[in-house]
């Protein structure tokens, strides 16, 4: 038998086995943050939003979930309800307001809108940072401080001498053309004037619908090769090479080892 053999065959199951330990396909396909990087989640507060349709077409707007909490539950508490379905915008004011949400708009009897409004009230809610820019909508109320209850307005241009005095719960987003449309309407004026701000023609506010606010939850991974191990499914350089050992290296090796042996045993025999 010849000598070389046995010492090719040591060294062939002694590569055989290093590829075995090595090879560890878990060390490759984990995605995991090292000490290097933190995961964490942010969560961020998606406004709710209003949509209100009217005869002009769609106004929508996004409220001020956070900044105006009483203000824009009450609104909501409303529209869930349905209760402003098929009212009429009962106050027009060219590049002031567009007012609407008086429960007597539904009736005939123009003389009585602006009058009514929910069987709750609520405080007079002032945010500093929510103004009267252009498209804001607004709680009205009568000269009491705490007596808004249903009825609101939007903005046609910036009123800032609003401010302090009225409460801002959200801004208009989409269609502050419809906005336009409805504040350019004829109004009785000098002819009527008692009902000086009432449009001549009836403008209807068909309904308000709310989107929900939510709560969005972002995942951060760190950034970059040292902040976490490859993601699975991509290997890396390592993890290919080790690949290529486990499959090649016992290809190749087997058969030699096989043929060596097979020459050791016939050279026994002789």
């Amino acid at each position: 038998m010849d000598r070389r053999a046995p010492r090719l065959l040591s060294i062939i199951v002694f590569l055989l086995l290093v590829v075995v330990l090595l090879w560890n396909p878990g060390n490759y396909c984990r995605a995991e943050a090292t000490a290097d990087g933190d995961v964490g989640v942010v969560r961020e507060w998606v406004n709710s939003t209003a949509h209100i349709s009217t005869d002009h077409g769609m106004i929508v707007v996004e409220l001020a979930d956070l900044g105006a909490p009483i203000t824009v539950g009450n609104f909501i508490e409303l529209a869930d309800q349905a209760y402003y379905d098929n009212m009429r915008w009962h106050r027009i004011v060219d590049d002031f307001v567009i007012q609407t949400g008086d429960p007597n708009s539904r009736d005939n009897n123009p003389w009585n809108d602006g009058s009514g409004g929910s069987t709750k009230t609520i405080p007079l809610e002032i945010n500093d940072s929510l103004t009267h820019e252009d498209g804001a909508i607004g709680m009205a109320r009568s000269n009491e401080p705490d007596s808004a209850s249903s009825q609101f307005y939007i903005c046609d241009g910036p009123q800032i001498g609003l401010d302090s005095n009225y409460a801002v719960f959200g801004y208009t987003v989409e269609g502050i053309e419809v906005v336009r449309s409805i504040a350019s309407v004829d109004v009785y004026g000098n002819t009527r004037p008692v009902l000086s701000q009432h449009p001549v023609d009836d403008v209807w506010l068909y309904s308000v619908r709310i989107t929900h606010g939510y709560w969005n939850e972002t995942a951060l991974l760190p950034d970059g090769p040292t902040d976490a191990s490859v993601s699975g499914g991509d290997l890396g350089g390592a993890g290919a090479a080790v690949v290529i050992a486990a499959v090649v290296v016992p290809l190749v090796l087997i058969p030699v080892a096989f043929i060596l042996f097979k020459r050791a045993r016939q050279r026994g025999e002789d």
